[in-house]
């Protein structure tokens, strides 16, 4: 800790971590009374709730820590106070449901238990409350196993080091500290570890080697990384992908926050693979639109595009639209498309469909049915960090993006969303399909389907379900002119 303000001691389980962080305050404490003559120094120590603070370190303190260094005081608050001849020093036990009543604090080191299960909103909130009188360098400590909700952003700054650009100047004081059972002295030595290693290979990497790319919680916890599991080089992806291979894209939709268009296509056998990606923020839907033209142009060689799928908020009006002839973000970001890339429909979000579709996902990487190419590396990023949302563990936690931290649930959400439209093309009704075709032209003319006159709807629907048949059986029949949803019918 002398040579880094901020510092995390994670990993494996059995590293004594939060042992670790409540001694480490002791003799912070007491270093800063014994070479700075300071007293009455008052330091953090956080859980993310007030049940696991008393369980991980209020009830150890209680019998671990001996009456001659100081004692518990409980008024409004609970602190440990270190004995006056130990410079009476200030451990302020806390908890973090809501950070911003600390608004007012200040603290000269903070150490935060079990790191990951926070945002990261909330380490930022507490190292703007590090400052001290007389306290150069304050210090911030965090100990964690892998996993948790928190998991991508601990990751990314600890251990991946990818830094935002407002933090690249304190980049340096970062340190990861791998944590170990063989580092705790009060266990049998090699005995627990060894049991450790017993365990399943997925639990062992967790809880022995303390693998951060496999942890507790993950949602996907097969899928592996390395080339030829999961994984393809560009290249080889290129060279399986052959001109009568069904292929299709899919995206989520965002302007602050990141957009993600994924190319799938699927071969006789049914494997699925996913080759390239567009990723991006601060791009207006027109821009979005040509984006996509361009990047679908390098594949005009192959069969032509049979849908895109797209996030249903993507249906909102756009604040960036005229107001005179107001257009949704679907609507504006079709409007830019070439002819050789369908409209965008908009795709079911709804949390059955989620769970739907998680489950779609991980069925297809279980039977090795799913591939993904090294040309989608924010899809590739994503996955390994989708973890369960504890209200309903079928379904994924949502992850929202930080700049340089962690990548977020929207690649992923993309690539679900393609792969259910891979089912829905096979499954849906043709009449249903035909109904969604009537709705995308009543939108092109900025109105719901109901808004119809009954004739026209009516008209409209039987055409829309013989262009439907057709092109299924354009589909059956192999190559051929793919229908293309388009604004007019």
């Amino acid at each position: 800790m002398a040579d880094h303000d901020y510092v995390l001691y994670g990993g494996a389980a059995g590293g004594g971590k939060s042992y670790i962080l409540r001694w480490w305050l002791v003799t912070f404490l007491y270093g800063l009374y014994r070479f700075a003559g300071l007293r009455n120094v008052a330091v953090g120590l956080f859980c993310e709730n007030y049940p696991e603070l008393w369980d991980r370190q209020i009830s150890k303190i209680m019998f671990e820590f001996p009456a001659s260094i100081g004692r518990l005081k409980k008024d409004n608050t609970l602190d440990f106070h270190l004995h006056p001849a130990l410079g009476g020093g200030i451990i302020r036990l806390r908890n973090l449901d809501d950070p911003a009543k600390y608004q007012s604090a200040e603290f000269a080191a903070v150490a935060v238990d079990e790191l990951t299960k926070n945002p990261k909103e909330m380490f930022d909130f507490l190292r703007f409350r590090l400052r001290w009188p007389g306290v150069k360098r304050p210090k911030f400590a965090g100990a964690s196993n892998p996993g948790g909700p928190g998991h991508g952003w601990v990751k990314g700054l600890w251990v991946d080091r990818r830094f935002p650009p407002e933090m690249e100047a304190i980049a340096d004081q970062f340190a990861f500290v791998q944590a170990k059972a063989s580092d705790n002295p009060h266990l049998p030595p090699g005995y627990y570890e060894r049991n450790l290693l017993t365990l399943p290979p997925d639990m062992a990497k967790k809880f022995a080697e303390g693998d951060w790319n496999t942890y507790t919680g993950q949602f996907f916890p097969r899928f592996n990384q390395e080339p030829h599991q999961h994984v393809i080089s560009a290249e080889e992806a290129r060279q399986r992908i052959k001109p009568w291979h069904r292929r299709w894209i899919s995206g989520d939709w965002g302007h602050n926050h990141p957009h993600a268009i994924h190319w799938h296509t699927q071969d006789e056998h049914g494997a699925v693979l996913t080759y390239d990606e567009l990723w991006d923020r601060l791009v207006d839907e027109t821009q979005l639109g040509k984006r996509i033209g361009a990047r679908e142009a390098r594949y005009s060689h192959l069969r032509p595009l049979e849908g895109f799928a797209f996030s249903w908020d993507a249906g909102k009006l756009s604040p960036r639209a005229a107001q005179k002839l107001p257009k949704s973000i679907m609507q504006l970001v079709g409007d830019a498309l070439p002819a050789s890339v369908p409209k965008p429909y908009p795709a079911d979000s709804s949390p059955g469909t989620r769970v739907s579709g998680w489950r779609l996902m991980g069925q297809l990487l279980d039977s090795d049915m799913w591939t993904i190419s090294q040309a989608c590396p924010r899809l590739i990023e994503s996955i390994p960090l989708l973890i369960q949302d504890e209200d309903n563990p079928e379904d994924v936690l949502k992850v929202d993006w930080e700049a340089n931290a962690t990548i977020g649930d929207d690649p992923a959400d993309s690539a679900r969303m393609g792969l259910q439209h891979m089912v829905q093309m096979a499954t849906v009704p043709v009449t249903e399909m035909a109904t969604r075709r009537v709705a995308q032209y009543a939108q092109s003319r900025g109105k719901d389907i109901e808004e119809l006159d009954i004739n026209t709807r009516m008209q409209l629907q039987r055409r829309a379900i013989i262009q439907e048949q057709q092109r299924r059986n354009r589909r059956r029949g192999g190559l051929g002119k793919i229908w293309r949803p388009q604004t007019g019918i």
